[in-house]
């Protein structure tokens, strides 16, 4: 091809027949990156093309953790951010087998990601299934704990507890998964933490206690009394 980024236009154009032909004529295509240090199946990944992703990952002399974007990423990553559990299977099925615990440059883990973007079954496939590390902080000293009661999800909160979470666990500020609910007003997980064991004492660096940085008078009584 003229434009060595052809087959990463015939991807994110929707033109997955002749992307599949193209490296099927050509494999060494597989390990080109664009200008965003994207490879073909970072983009399959992205377009949930599953049959494409098979493709790619299988063919000779690929290792996913290796092909990363300038951000880090693995096709893992996109995959668990974009919420296709097939597409994990996928990549996961893969020889040698990914790294399910591998770090983003911002720190993040595939878990980190699926969590943030409320992928629940990629979520319970990864902790599950793959039996992903559940205590991993990002850069800002993020668990996968924080992340999911940031945003309040309960459901998760539970399933990280039942796979030995550490649920007083602080980022680099000395927030707890507590101060954090709190500060969102997620009630019901704030108080769900606190039957789970989490230390309603705990002071962050400022010296605040989760009661202290609870953003509802209703929200502080529910869950403090």
């Amino acid at each position: 091809m003229a434009d060595k980024y052809q087959i990463h236009e015939y991807i994110k154009t929707g033109k997955f027949q002749l992307a599949e032909q193209a490296i099927n004529e050509n494999p060494s295509l597989n390990l080109i990156a664009d200008d965003d240090g994207r490879y073909p199946i970072h983009w399959a990944c992205s377009m949930n093309q599953l049959p494409l992703v098979k493709t790619l990952a299988f063919k000779k002399n690929i290792d996913v953790d290796e092909l990363l974007d300038h951000s880090g990423w693995t096709a893992l990553h996109i995959a668990a951010s974009v919420g296709n559990s097939d597409v994990v299977d996928v990549l996961m099925a893969c020889e040698p087998t990914p790294d399910v615990n591998l770090k983003t440059g911002q720190g993040t883990t595939a878990l980190h990601l699926a969590i943030s973007k409320k992928n629940l079954n990629v979520v319970k496939k990864l902790v599950i299934e793959y039996k992903c590390k559940v205590n991993e902080k990002d850069r800002s000293g993020y668990t996968p704990l924080i992340r999911a009661s940031s945003i309040g999800l309960g459901s998760v909160v539970r399933l990280l507890n039942d796979h030995k979470v550490n649920v007083n666990s602080t980022d680099r500020y000395g927030w707890t998964a507590l101060h954090h609910a709190a500060a969102e007003g997620h009630g019901d997980v704030a108080k769900l933490l606190v039957e789970l064991g989490a230390n309603i004492n705990a002071k962050n660096d400022e010296n605040q206690s989760a009661s202290d940085v609870c953003v509802d008078e209703k929200v502080r009584t529910f869950i403090f009394g």
